[in-house]
């Protein structure tokens, strides 16, 4: 059986194509992004391992990637079993 290519969450402005793991960070680390005491790195790391970015590239997108970048993360976040394909 041949398994199809995922469709991207988000696809950057140079061509990188972004599929968000959810499995990849717990409920804490989501929680944690929205505490307002959070640094930049610590949200970094956890965006960086959900997306498979470092957390260099995290924060570093152009504003433009940026926001679609955090819109699709959210909206796939807020729905996941919805986003699942394999459900």
């Amino acid at each position: 059986m041949i398994e199809e290519k995922q469709k991207p969450d988000c696809v950057l402005s140079d061509g990188r194509e972004i599929v968000f793991d959810l499995f990849a960070i717990t409920k804490r680390e989501y929680d944690s992004l929205f505490n307002r005491g959070q640094s930049d790195e610590e949200e970094a790391g956890v965006l960086s391992k959900v997306s498979g970015l470092t957390p260099d590239e995290v924060d570093n997108l152009p504003l433009g990637d940026w926001k679609k970048f955090a819109r699709a993360f959210f909206k796939k976040a807020a729905d996941p079993v919805e986003a699942d394909p394999k459900n």
